[in-house]
């Protein structure tokens, strides 16, 4: 496969060169489109009527990568329709030094990336590993290049990604498919005071200050288990939409002959 590998961390990070090494010991072609710095909590930002730069960058194995100063999902867009020189098979964003489980998914630039190619219609995987004082990217590698050639398999829906993330320390190295722990964020911010007594805040990640559901990402994560968890991007609410489209037409500010007067006298 032609892989197309982009991350939230910069091109410089050990989580992309890991996942670089071992999809390339793997087989595929894999060309490298990531940030010129860091770009954690992006979300699915892009840049609009500004020019993104892009630089050459030699990777570990002398073949050419690319660094952008945009977002991860510049990066992913420009990665795929611009900077990559044959069709993308499949995107990995990663490989993320920190989990984004939970509610964080939606902040995270990582799966931000691997959103914005999935809204592309391009297979897309989001990998991130646990911060921890000596993480095994070796090991991380090795699961973002299975993930990788196991991604055909799973027929996963376009427009849809896969977000894999891995515990600093696995207790059993089968996967399990689990939703998101969505409960709602209780804890946002940590307050203290300067050196001058001003009060001043820190947002906390929302898997700290939530309460955690039985056989979520958060939950299995937190016992050492390899998770994978489905995510779409942002769509119409089809249930939804159904529903308010049945229901009576309401007319803002009146009568429906009312409102119709009205707007014709403005023209």
């Amino acid at each position: 496969m032609h892989i197309l590998l982009t991350n939230d961390d910069g091109i410089t990070s050990p989580g992309l060169f890991s996942a670089y090494k071992a999809l390339t010991m793997a087989g595929h072609e894999v060309t490298a489109v990531a940030p010129d710095r860091e770009r954690s909590g992006q979300s699915h930002s892009v840049n609009f009527y500004t020019y993104l730069r892009v630089n050459d960058v030699e990777m570990p194995d002398g073949s050419l990568g690319y660094s952008v100063d945009g977002t991860p999902a510049d990066c992913a867009h420009i990665g795929c329709l611009a900077l990559a020189k044959k069709p993308v098979d499949l995107v990995v964003s990663g490989i993320n030094t920190d989990t984004n489980l939970g509610y964080d998914a939606n902040y995270s630039g990582t799966v931000g990336a691997a959103l914005e190619a999935a809204a592309m219609g391009y297979p897309a995987l989001a990998v991130s590993q646990e911060r921890a004082p000596n993480n095994d990217w070796e090991l991380a590698g090795q699961v973002a290049s299975q993930a990788a050639n196991l991604y055909q398999t799973w027929d996963i829906p376009i427009g849809v990604l896969v977000n894999v993330n891995i515990p600093a320390r696995i207790t059993d190295p089968a996967w399990v498919w689990v939703p998101l722990n969505l409960e709602a964020v209780r804890e946002y911010y940590v307050v203290d005071t300067d050196s001058e007594g001003n009060k001043r805040y820190k947002r906390t990640r929302a898997e700290e200050g939530s309460s955690i559901q039985p056989g979520s990402d958060v939950d299995l994560s937190l016992k050492g288990r390899i998770t994978l968890s489905p995510l779409g991007p942002v769509r119409s609410e089809r249930e939804t939409l159904a529903r308010l489209q049945s229901q009576s037409f309401e007319v803002l500010g009146g009568s429906r002959d009312r409102v119709l007067k009205r707007a014709q006298k403005s023209f």
